[in-house]
């Protein structure tokens, strides 16, 4: 998210610099989450390497209801904490 020291030392002005920080933090949020979401997904492979993600990608199951998508999140923290710290390893 810094500037590199060409764009920096560049014309371009305080204000034009800070208009793209938006853009720049939301690229970084991509780009971290996507690369968790890859470790995720991976960490599934190695147990379940048959396992089609393919419907993964398309969101939520349609059987599956807001409530009981909320418990299965609720559930998941706990496990979602322990690969955080497996990673930070």
């Amino acid at each position: 998210m810094v500037d590199t020291e060409e764009e920096s030392s560049s014309s371009k002005s305080l204000v034009e610099r800070l208009e793209k920080a938006p853009q720049k933090f939301f690229d970084v949020m991509t780009a971290t989450s996507k690369n968790y979401l890859t470790h995720m997904i991976g960490v599934v492979k190695s147990y379940l390497p048959q396992f089609n993600l393919a419907p993964i990608a398309k969101g939520i199951a349609p059987s599956c209801s807001d409530e009981k998508f909320r418990e299965y999140c609720k559930e998941s923290e706990v496990i979602a904490e322990e690969i955080l710290k497996n990673m930070a390893e």
